[in-house]
């Protein structure tokens, strides 16, 4: 017992710590001069759409495919999966998934929302503006909850597969969803540091929540 607790934490540890640590270096890295740099590689590599935005690049087609992509990780997606999967689990009489699932969601909310109010220094009187607004942008709030949110459905779904090439297609499917979402936030408000934030942020929390009930 002492033993499959002691390797639960090294996980976590192993998890964790490299994720903690390359979240601060991303944040030490979003200043000026590095946003000005990602402008100009953006800029000179894919254009600019003046038309929309001076932090959104590419062609209008690639503008509008990139939307419609980190739109897989906004807010009204987000509510309508998680509210879709938590009566899909509660009429299920599935308790403790349901527990681990509501307990990894609004958890990873509640974490983005204080890395949001520590990290950015001009913090909105109006507290819901931090998840519609894009001023607040460090870390990248969708890179952070589709992954959490896609990493434990494919996690609930790897569990109920018999076979293991199937588990393996559906978290290759997921890692590449999550990483398409956060390439597509590249093309329309964020930065690579806010992204790479995001993912750290998320691989930080899903690490405690997988030590937590592994414990429990």
């Amino acid at each position: 017992m002492v033993s499959n607790k002691s390797k639960s934490l090294k996980r976590m540890m192993a998890m964790a710590i490299p994720s903690a640590m390359l979240f601060i270096v991303m944040y030490f890295m979003t200043n000026d001069s590095s946003r000005t740099a990602f402008h100009n590689f953006m800029k000179s590599t894919f254009g600019i759409l003046n038309r929309w935005s001076p932090q959104t690049y590419g062609p209008p087609w690639l503008y509008r495919i990139c939307l419609d992509i980190s739109a897989l990780g906004g807010h009204i997606d987000f509510i309508i999966i998680v509210s879709f999967v938590s009566c899909f689990l509660f009429f299920l009489r599935e308790e403790k998934k349901l527990n681990e699932f509501l307990f990894t969601i609004i958890g990873a909310v509640i974490l983005l929302f204080i890395v949001k109010f520590t990290m950015n220094p001009n913090f909105p009187d109006n507290w819901l503006d931090v998840f519609f607004t894009n001023d607040f942008g460090f870390p990248s709030g969708h890179a952070l909850s589709s992954l959490v949110l896609y990493t434990t459905l494919a996690k609930f779904s790897g569990k109920k597969l018999i076979y293991t090439k199937a588990r393996y297609v559906i978290y290759v499917f997921v890692s590449i969803l999550i990483f398409l979402i956060g390439v597509a936030r590249l093309f329309t408000s964020h930065t690579a540091t806010e992204v790479i934030a995001g993912w750290c942020a998320g691989i930080f929390w899903l690490s405690i929540v997988n030590y937590f009930f592994r414990k429990h």
